[in-house]
C-alpha cells in the first residue's frame, strides 16, 4: 500500500519539481539580463566620449573577456567584431552605429525585453535603439555641416543632402520625445520622477538642436560657398544634446536594473515560500493519494483529447482550440473588454524559397516562443494558419498596454535573425479587435480581427490595424462593388479619361494622363470609389489592360495629326514592372498600332521602388523600356526616399512634382525653398519638370518664374472623356481635323 501511495504521489512530486525548476530558470534568466545590462552600461562612457570628442579610450581586456564569455561560443565572435569596429572606426557616426548594433545584440542575447515587467516594456528599446539613433543622426548632421562649411563651392547634391539628413534626425528625435512623454507620465515608483526630469531636459535640448538645424537648412539652400553656411549654432548645440541624451539613457538603465532586481527578489521569495508550503502539501498528499489517482487519470484523458487541438510544429493551440475557448468565454463585467490580436508574417514564402522550409519552420517556432513570453498569464495564444498567430486577452482592462504589446511584437519580429549562416529579416502586421465593455465575443470576432489585419497590411509593413464596424460594412460593400465592377469591365464601361498637360510658356497641349473612370449609368465613378475593391478582388490587371488598350488606340489615332508630339501618359504598376517579359510585350503592343514608343509616357511611382526585394528587376525593366524609346516619367517626385537615387540610377525624361509641393507655393516661403530645390535638382540633370495639381494663377506664375516646364491641374482642365480631349487638342495643338476613333470592345493588353 505504501508503494502504491508513493507511486501515486510521484506525479505531484514531478510537477512540483518542474515548477521549482521553472522558477529557478526565471531567476537565471533575470541574472543573465542583468549581466547584459551591466555590459551595456559599461559602453556608455566610451559612446559619450566618441560622440563628444571623436576619440575612444581603450576598453579594458577584462571587459572584452566578459563580453566574450557573455556571447558564448555561438555569438562571441559577432559581439567582438562590433566592438572592434567601434574602436577602430575613425568616423564618429559609423563607429556609433557599430556600438548601437552591439548594444542591440547584447540586449537580444540577454532577452531583456522578456525579463522586464510589463510596465517597463518601452525602456529596453529606448536604451538599445531610440536614444542612440538620436546621437548618431545628430553626429551625421554635424559631420555634414562641418564638411560643407569648408567647401569652396556648394553643389545641388549638397543642398539635397542636408534636408534628407535633417528629416532622418527629426524622425529619431521626435520618436524619443513622443515615447518618453507618453510613457513616463504614467510611470510611478522609484526613479520615475528622475526619468521625467531627464526626459524634459532631453526634449529641450532636442528642440534647440532642431532650431539650429533649421538655420543650417535655410543657409545651405541659399549658399554658394561654404562660407555662406550657418554651421556654428548646430555644432555648438550638439554636445548639449548628446549629454542630455546620455543622462536620460543612464536614468533608463538604472530603472531597468532596479526593476529586474525587484523581480529577482520576488521570485526567490516565492520559491522559498513554496518550498515550505510544499513540505506540508507532501504530508497532506498521503491522505488524498487515492483521489489524486483519479485526477491524474482524468488529466491523461484530457491530454489525449487535446491532441486534436494543437499545432504540431509550434506546440500552440490551433484554430479549433481558439474557437472552443471563445465559445466558452463568459460575458465580462461592465468594466472589462475582450481583446483579440491577430499577427501575420509578410512575404514568408520567399524565405522558404530562398533558405528552405527548415529555416522557415525555425522562424515560426521562434515567433511562437516570442508570443508566449510577452503574453500575460491569462492570455490564450494559438497558431491559426500558416504564418498567422492569435492572442486572446480574456480580461482586457488597459487598451494602451494591449496596443503596446502588438507594437512591440511587430518591432521585435523585424529584428535581423541569424539562422546558421543566413541573416533573415521578417516583416509583419497585427490587427486588433476589442469588444465593447460587458459584451461577449463569438466566432465573428475572428473575422473582425482579420479585417483589422487586412487594414494594417494596406498601410504597409510593421503597421497595426484596429477593428471598427466601418470595416465590416466596407468589406461587404467592396464585395458587392467587385461583382458590379466585373460586369462593367465585361460590358466596356471601364474607360480612361484624360487630364491635359500643357507647356507652361506656350500654352501648347503636349500630353494627357490616362485616368480610369467607371461609367455607371448616368454617373461617373472616380478611382477612389472602386479601386480598393478591385485590388482585393484581383481585377487590377484587367483594369490596367483596358486603360492601356484605349489610351494606345487614341494615341495611334492622334499620331501625325498635331503640330507638336503628344505623350499619352500611362501609370505603370509594380506588378507589371516585376515581369521579365513586360518591356518587350508593351513594345510589341505599341508598335502593332503603328506607334513609336516615344508617343507613350510611362509614369512610375517612387513607391514601386521602395521594396528592396523587387527594386532590382523593376529598375532593370525601366532601363529596358527607356532603351526601347518610351518616355519615362518619375511620378510624385519628392514624396519618397528614392528620389535622388532614382535620378542617379535611371534615365528619366521628366519628373512630376507632387501637388503637396505646389499648393499655395506662391504664398508659402518655406515651401518655396523645397519646391525650388526639387526643380533645380531636376534641371541640373537636364530633366524636364511637370507640376501636378496647379489650381491658381498665382501658382502658375511662380512655377513659370522658377524654371518649371509643364503643368497639369484644374487650372487647365479636369480629366475629360475622349471626345472633349480631342476638342482641346484642336484648340491648343492641331494640324489636321480630329474625329473620335472608332470604338472597340475588345481589350488589348499584356499577357504577363
Amino acid at each position: 500500500m505504501t508503494g502504491l501511495i508513493v507511486f501515486m504521489l510521484a506525479p505531484s512530486l514531478l510537477f512540483a519539481s518542474l515548477w521549482f525548476y521553472s522558477k529557478i530558470e526565471n531567476v537565471r534568466a533575470i541574472d543573465h539580463s542583468l549581466d547584459g545590462l551591466h555590459l551595456i552600461e559599461a559602453l556608455g562612457p566610451p559612446m559619450q566620449k566618441k560622440a563628444l570628442t571623436g576619440q575612444v579610450p581603450d576598453l579594458s581586456g577584462y571587459f572584452r573577456t566578459q563580453l566574450a564569455a557573455f556571447g558564448g561560443e555561438a555569438d562571441s565572435r559577432i559581439l567582438l567584431e562590433d566592438l572592434g569596429g567601434f574602436t577602430s572606426e575613425p568616423g564618429t557616426p559609423l563607429a556609433l552605429r557599430r556600438l548601437r548594433n552591439l548594444t542591440s545584440s547584447i540586449s537580444q542575447l540577454a532577452k531583456i525585453d522578456s525579463s522586464t515587467s510589463p510596465e517597463m516594456t518601452r525602456l529596453p528599446r529606448l536604451v538599445q535603439d531610440t536614444l542612440l539613433s538620436v546621437v548618431i543622426e545628430s553626429a551625421n548632421m554635424v559631420e555634414d555641416a562641418s564638411r560643407m562649411a569648408s567647401r569652396d563651392k556648394i553643389n545641388v547634391w549638397d543642398k539635397m543632402l542636408v534636408p534628407v539628413q535633417a528629416g532622418q534626425f527629426k524622425a529619431a528625435a521626435d520618436k524619443a520625445a513622443d515615447d518618453t512623454a507618453a510613457f513616463f507620465t504614467e510611470m510611478d515608483g522609484p526613479g520615475a520622477e528622475l526619468l521625467r526630469n531627464q526626459a524634459q531636459l532631453y526634449r529641450k535640448s532636442s528642440l534647440a538642436f532642431q532650431a539650429a538645424g533649421a538655420k543650417l537648412l535655410t543657409s545651405i539652400l541659399k549658399a554658394d560657398t561654404g562660407a555662406d553656411i550657418s554651421a556654428a549654432p548646430l555644432i555648438a548645440e550638439q554636445p548639449k544634446l548628446v549629454r542630455a541624451s546620455f543622462l536620460l539613457w543612464q536614468a533608463a538603465l538604472e530603472v531597468l536594473k532596479r526593476d529586474l532586481q525587484e523581480q529577482r527578489t520576488e521570485t526567490l521569495f516565492a520559491v522559498t515560500l513554496a518550498g515550505l508550503a510544499g513540505s506540508i502539501v507532501i504530508l497532506a498528499a498521503f491522505a488524498i493519494a487515492v483521489a489524486l489517482s483519479h485526477v491524474l487519470a482524468d488529466r491523461t484523458q484530457q491530454e489525449i483529447e487535446s491532441l486534436g487541438f494543437h499545432d504540431p510544429l509550434t506546440g500552440l493551440p490551433n484554430r479549433r482550440a481558439l474557437l472552443k475557448t471563445i465559445q466558452n468565454l463568459p460575458v465580462g463585467d461592465e468594466n472589462t473588454s475582450t481583446g483579440l490580436l491577430v499577427f501575420d508574417l509578410r512575404h514568408f514564402k520567399k524565405i522558404n524559397d530562398l533558405f528552405g522550409d527548415q529555416c522557415g519552420d525555425s522562424i515560426l517556432r521562434q515567433v511562437a516562443d516570442q508570443l508566449t513570453k510577452v503574453a500575460g498569464p491569462d492570455d490564450f495564444i494559438s497558431r491559426t494558419g500558416g504564418t498567422e498567430f492569435m492572442l486572446l486577452r480574456r480580461q482586457l482592462k488597459n487598451l494602451q498596454s494591449f496596443e503596446d504589446l502588438a507594437a512591440g511584437l511587430v518591432h521585435e519580429t523585424a529584428r535581423e535573425r541569424h539562422l546558421g549562416s543566413h541573416k533573415v529579416t521578417v516583416e509583419s502586421n497585427a490587427g486588433l479587435f476589442v469588444s465593447p465593455p460587458g459584451t461577449g465575443v463569438s466566432d465573428q470576432t475572428l473575422v473582425d480581427a482579420g479585417l483589422a489585419l487586412r487594414s494594417a497590411k494596406k498601410l504597409g509593413p510593421g503597421k497595426l490595424g484596429f477593428f471598427t464596424s466601418d470595416m465590416r460594412d466596407a468589406f461587404e460593400e467592396d464585395g458587392e462593388t467587385a461583382k458590379q465592377l466585373l460586369k462593367a469591365l465585361q460590358e466596356g464601361n471601364i474607360l480612361p479619361w484624360y487630364q491635359p498637360q500643357v507647356d507652361i510658356h506656350t500654352g501648347t497641349l503636349i500630353g494627357a494622363e490616362a485616368l480610369v473612370r467607371w461609367i455607371d449609368g448616368d454617373s461617373i465613378r472616380t478611382p477612389g470609389s472602386f479601386l480598393p475593391a478591385a485590388i482585393d478582388a484581383g481585377y487590377m490587371n484587367l483594369i490596367e489592360k483596358t486603360v492601356r488598350a484605349h489610351a494606345i488606340r487614341l494615341a495611334a489615332h492622334v499620331s501625325g495629326k498635331t503640330l507638336h508630339q503628344i505623350h499619352f501618359g500611362l501609370n505603370v504598376s509594380a506588378d507589371l514592372l516585376k515581369s521579365s517579359e513586360a518591356a518587350d510585350a508593351l513594345d510589341r503592343q505599341v508598335r502593332s498600332m503603328g506607334l513609336l514608343p516615344a508617343h507613350i509616357s510611362l509614369e512610375i511611382l517612387e513607391a514601386v521602388m521602395i521594396d528592396e526585394r523587387t527594386v532590382t528587376p523593376i529598375k532593370e525593366n525601366i532601363a529596358r523600356l527607356s532603351d526601347l524609346g518610351f518616355f519615362i516619367e518619375l511620378d510624385d517626385f519628392g514624396t519618397g526616399h528614392s528620389s535622388i537615387s532614382s535620378l542617379r540610377d535611371l534615365k528619366v525624361d521628366r519628373v512630376k512634382i507632387d501637388r503637396s509641393f505646389i499648393s499655395r507655393v506662391d504664398r508659402d516661403p518655406d515651401l518655396q525653398k523645397f519646391t525650388s530645390a526639387l526643380i533645380n535638382l531636376a534641371k541640373s540633370l537636364d530633366i524636364r519638370v511637370l507640376a501636378e495639381g496647379v489650381e491658381t494663377p498665382g501658382e502658375l506664375e511662380w512655377l513659370k518664374q522658377n524654371g518649371c516646364d509643364d503643368i497639369q491641374g484644374f487650372l487647365i482642365s479636369k480629366a475629360v472623356p475622349e471626345d472633349e480631349l480631342l476638342a482641346l487638342i484642336l484648340k491648343h495643338n492641331f494640324l489636321m481635323p480630329l474625329s473620335a476613333p472608332a470604338p472597340r470592345k475588345a481589350v488589348l493588353g499584356l499577357d504577363h
